[in-house]
């Protein structure tokens, strides 16, 4: 699970403008030129979620986010972009990177919904991430907050703000979030959301086109569905890993985001010899063991991250997956 490889070029491009050359950030942060310009790979997401960190320290600016996401050019959603700049209005737009934006960036997931006068964007981070680096988890947030607006800029030629949005973070830079956001922000949120009125959602993409966006539309969906033909197991792993926000997806969830029924995924699941049951537990184990491993908490707080409220079964669950006790195999791993 990592971020498109050009998009982490991308980023280093826009940061470049804040004071260091290009070719030395990229080499601070780790990153060969090669391994950031093939849109078809992908970079491991601690790796690519620490430039965040980077990014902050040379700038000292804990709101880099905010700052970099309005100098991003849209070139670093790729196709998908591609797809968005092709749809009829803003509401199809943001349908679109709905549905695929897990090609560009798997571990923060958008979900749109009319609710009354409003059209709400909400923003699911990867609760794995968001437990393990919440440093960068927040500036990430902070940086799709602003490119989305930026983004929308660019697709209808004028600036459409939210009428509110609201953050799972502590309160912090009031007067920052509020000039790049234009409205009033509510930290302490229980969930990231961008609340836009529904009206605004008709305003009609400036370069809207039928036929690229038939076009892109089937090489996108081409994309997805490959990438499940090919091992339908690794593509369900893959996407509990991703929607990981403190529940595991239940195999509804999966079946919906994979765009199959229930009964599909499971003949497929059987027909490559496993079950949506025993790839939960294989995520679940390895949720626990990242966090066992890089975490200074306590074993209650990893079981409250997995979605466990009873520490004991926790710990039935835990010695199924391991044959051994969270407080032995976290000794091992913080020792070894």
């Amino acid at each position: 699970m990592g971020l498109q490889a050009t998009a982490i070029r991308d980023m280093l491009y826009a940061a470049a403008t804040y004071g260091e050359a290009y070719d030395t950030l990229r080499e601070m942060a780790g990153f060969t030129q090669e391994e950031i310009s093939d849109s078809g790979q992908m970079v491991e997401w601690q790796k690519a979620a620490k430039l965040y960190d980077l990014l902050a320290d040379i700038t000292h600016n804990e709101q880099i986010g905010l700052v970099m996401g309005g100098d991003v050019s849209m070139a670093i959603t790729g196709m998908v972009g591609f797809l968005m700049q092709a749809s009829k209005n803003l509401e199809d737009a943001i349908g679109v990177y709905c549905r695929y934006g897990q090609m560009v960036c798997p571990m923060i997931t958008y979900t749109y919904r009319r609710e009354g006068k409003f059209a709400v964007v909400e923003l699911h981070q990867n609760a794995l991430w968001k437990s393990t680096y919440p440093r960068n988890a927040r500036i990430a947030i902070d940086f799709v907050l602003s490119s989305t607006l930026h983004f929308i800029r660019g697709l209808c030629g004028r600036s459409i703000y939210p009428q509110a949005v609201e953050v799972e973070y502590a309160k912090d830079a009031v007067k920052m979030y509020q000039e790049v956001l234009h409205c009033q922000v509510l930290f302490n949120a229980p969930l990231h959301r961008m609340l836009f009125l529904a009206e605004d959602m008709h305003t009609p993409v400036t370069s809207s086109d039928a036929s690229l966006f038939e076009l892109f539309s089937n090489i996108l969906g081409q994309k997805k569905s490959l990438a499940i033909q090919s091992s339908c197991r690794d593509a369900v792993k893959h996407l509990l890993l991703m929607q990981h926000k403190g529940q595991i997806p239940t195999i509804e969830d999966a079946a919906s985001g994979l765009e199959m029924t229930v009964r599909t995924l499971q003949r497929k699941l059987t027909a490559e010899q496993t079950s949506f049951r025993e790839i939960a537990a294989e995520v679940k184990k390895e949720l626990a063991l990242h966090l066992m491993k890089n975490r200074t908490g306590t074993i209650t707080e990893v079981a409250e991250v997995l979605g466990y409220n009873d520490l004991p079964a926790f710990r039935r669950a835990f010695k199924l997956w391991t044959r051994s006790t969270p407080k032995v195999v976290k000794k091992q791993l913080v020792n070894g």
